[in-house]
């Protein structure tokens, strides 16, 4: 039996991955996203899979509709564009949140594989 944080864990996991899937392009405006074929890639029950389904669709990344299932959300220039500034101004302040935490072990520990 899975426990209702392992649930949330594994939809979020599943939610962050197609969702990058969709913001990169992989996953075109109006493709169908099937339940059972996400449940079984993530190796997960259809229950974080439906959770997933509704984070994305919270975000506007997925549409669900009736007897059709869940699509990739449709984006027109528009959206694009301001996903695209979102996301460059979202990366600034992780950048300048991040960047006096680093060390030097940051850097020579990355080079280490």
């Amino acid at each position: 039996m899975i426990i209702p944080d392992q649930n949330a864990t594994t939809a979020a996991r599943i939610a962050d991955a197609i969702g990058q899937r969709i913001i990169s392009g992989e996953l075109q405006p109006d493709a169908p996203l099937r339940q059972d074929h996400v449940a079984r890639e993530f190796n997960s029950s259809h229950v974080p899979v439906r959770e997933a389904f509704r984070q994305l669709e919270a975000q506007h990344l997925v549409v669900a509709q009736p007897r059709r299932g869940v699509r990739v959300a449709p984006l027109d220039t528009k959206s694009l564009k301001e996903i695209a500034e979102m996301r460059a101004a979202l990366e600034v302040v992780a950048l300048r949140n991040a960047a006096p935490k680093l060390t030097s072990q940051h850097w020579h520990g990355s080079n280490a594989s």
